[in-house]
């Protein structure tokens, strides 16, 4: 009974073991191939590249980057793979990455949706039209453009203005028709 024990204990131990190999190895080889690639990219010069077609990010950087992440990944699967837990650990990541994609949406609209309203309920009544003269909270001058998200005023001081449309909807608006 206890040399069984140690039988499966000592498989355990081995299986981690291997299992924490596989993870330094594959980590170390992110690593590697990012700084190689990254030197490999800035030798093509890739950066000057693209900024001639206007992209003037870092591309050597995000590139090498994501394939040091792509290999962490496979690396992390081989791992999961070893120790025989690939399938659940699966279907929590990809349960949470789609919970992140679903809540960083519904924080982006958080502030288009009520913009959008703003707009239509523009629309809808005939409140601003461009050219018009209005006065919302601090902010007074002419309407130049009424977008679907934001009203452009031209202020006397001749500056432009951007006021989110939802503005409108919760401030006395005070027009004057030119």
């Amino acid at each position: 009974m206890v040399s069984e024990i140690l039988d499966v204990l000592q498989l355990y131990i081995t299986k981690i073991a291997i299992g924490i190999v596989i993870l330094l190895i594959g980590f170390g080889l992110g690593v590697l191939a990012k700084k190689l690639l990254q030197k490999i990219l800035h030798e093509l010069e890739l950066n000057r590249i693209m900024s001639k077609v206007g992209i003037t990010h870092d591309l050597e950087k995000w590139v090498s980057s994501i394939a040091s992440y792509v290999i962490y990944l496979i690396t992390v699967m081989f791992f999961l793979e070893h120790l025989l837990i690939k399938s659940i650990v699966l279907y929590l990541f990809a349960g949470a990455l789609l919970m992140l994609v679903i809540l960083t949406f519904l924080v982006g609209l958080k502030d288009v949706i009520p913009n959008f309203i703003g707009w239509l309920f523009l629309q809808k009544k005939g409140k601003i039209k461009e050219g018009w003269r209005v006065e919302v909270k601090e902010i007074s001058g002419i309407v130049e453009k009424v977008g679907y998200l934001e009203t452009e005023i031209k202020t006397d001081g001749g500056d432009v203005l951007y006021v989110p449309n939802s503005l409108f909807l919760r401030n006395k608006l005070r027009i004057r028709k030119n």
